[in-house]
C-alpha cells in the first residue's frame, strides 16, 4: 500500500498554504466518496478553510496599507526636511532667524520624533509635535524661516496615516496574527485526520483502488510543494519526506483538471506593500497566484503574519 507524503506545512508561507489546502479540497471534490467519515471531515476541513481566507484577506488588507505607507513616507521626508531647515537656521548670523530656529527647535528634541519608530507611537510623538508648532506664536516663527509649506505638509500627510490607519479597520495586531494562525493550524489538523481516514480506508476497503489512486494523485502535488519546501531550505527531497513510498510518489498526476504543473516561489512577498485584487486564485497548486478573493501576491507593505511570510 502506499501511504502519503507528509510535509511540513508550517514552512508554507500564508499564500502558498492558501493554495496547498484549496489544492487538496478540489482535489477531494472530484472524487465520489462513499464513507461517511471522509465526508465529514471534508466539509469540517472547508468550514475551517474559509475561516483561513477571512483572516488571510484581513491580514493582508493590502491596497490601505500600501497607501498609507506611503503616507508615512512623505511624513517622515516632510518632517527630516523641516527638521533640517531649522537646524541650519540656528546660530545664523541674522538675530531675528536664529531667534525664531531656536525656539522652533524646542518642541523638536522635546519630542524626539522617531521616524522609525512603530506607527502608533510616531504617530502619537508627531500629533504632540505639530500641537505645539501650531500656536500662533510658532507658526510667526515658521514664517520667518520660510517654513510654513514643509510644515502644512507634514501636518498632511501626518492626518492621511490616521485617516488610514482608521480605514484599514482590523488593523495588523497580535489578534490578527493569532487568528490566522489559529486558523492554519485547524485547516492542518483536519487535512490530516483526512489522510489518516484515506489510508486506513486504503487498507481496510473492499475495494481499495479508489484510496490508492488518490494517494498516487494528491502525491504528485505534495512533491511540487515538498520540493519547494527544499529549495528554501537547501535540501533535498529524497531526504525530506517522513513517508511514503519512493516509486509511487515522485512526479506528478493530472487528473480531474486539477493543475499539477510545478510552481516557481514568489519572487516578492507581501511583507513589502500593496497586492493587486482579483478574484479567486484558478491554478490551486501554484502558489504564487496567492488565493482567496484577493488573488496574488504581488508586493508592498509589512503584511508578515503567521507561520511565514505571504
Amino acid at each position: 500500500m502506499s501511504d502519503f507524503f507528509r510535509i511540513l506545512k508550517t514552512g508554507l508561507k500564508n499564500a502558498q498554504h492558501f493554495s496547498f489546502i484549496h489544492a487538496f479540497i478540489t482535489l477531494m471534490d472530484e472524487e465520489n466518496w462513499s464513507a461517511a467519515k471522509i465526508v465529514a471531515l471534508l466539509q469540517q476541513l472547508k468550514t475551517a478553510f474559509s475561516e483561513e481566507d477571512r483572516w488571510y484577506m484581513v491580514a493582508k488588507a493590502s491596497e490601505i496599507i500600501a497607501q498609507r505607507n506611503e503616507a508615512d513616507r512623505r511624513r517622515d521626508d516632510k518632517y527630516s526636511r523641516l527638521y533640517a531647515l531649522i537646524r541650519a537656521w540656528a546660530g545664523s548670523d541674522d538675530a531675528e532667524f536664529d531667534a525664531a530656529a531656536t525656539t522652533l527647535l524646542k518642541p523638536f528634541k522635546l519630542y524626539k520624533v522617531k521616524v522609525n519608530a512603530q506607527l502608533e507611537e510616531e504617530t502619537g510623538q508627531m500629533d504632540n509635535l505639530i500641537t505645539d508648532i501650531s500656536t500662533p506664536a510658532m507658526q510667526a516663527h515658521l514664517a520667518t524661516l520660510h517654513a510654513t509649506g514643509l510644515f502644512e505638509q507634514m501636518c498632511q500627510a501626518n492626518e492621511e496615516v490616521k485617516t488610514l490607519r482608521r480605514e484599514q479597520g482590523v488593523e495588523m495586531s497580535e489578534k490578527v496574527v493569532g487568528a490566522l494562525r489559529s486558523a492554519r493550524k485547524n485547516c492542518d489538523q483536519l487535512y490530516d485526520g483526512i489522510l489518516d481516514l484515506i489510508e486506513a480506508f486504503a487498507m481496510t476497503a473492499e475495494d481499495p483502488a479508489p484510496y490508492e489512486a488518490f494517494i498516487k494523485k494528491w502525491n504528485g502535488t505534495l512533491k511540487i510543494y515538498q520540493d519547494m519546501l527544499d529549495r528554501k531550505s537547501g535540501t533535498s527531497s529524497s531526504s525530506s519526506s517522513s513517508s511514503g513510498s519512493s516509486s509511487s510518489n515522485s512526479g506528478t498526476s493530472q487528473q480531474g483538471g486539477t493543475n499539477t504543473e510545478p510552481a516557481t516561489e514568489p519572487t516578492t512577498e507581501p511583507g513589502d506593500g500593496g497586492e493587486n485584487g482579483g478574484g479567486e486564485n484558478t491554478n490551486p497548486t501554484n502558489p504564487d497566484n496567492g488565493g482567496g478573493s484577493g488573488g496574488g501576491d504581488n508586493g508592498g507593505g509589512s503584511d508578515d503574519v503567521g507561520e511565514g511570510t505571504f
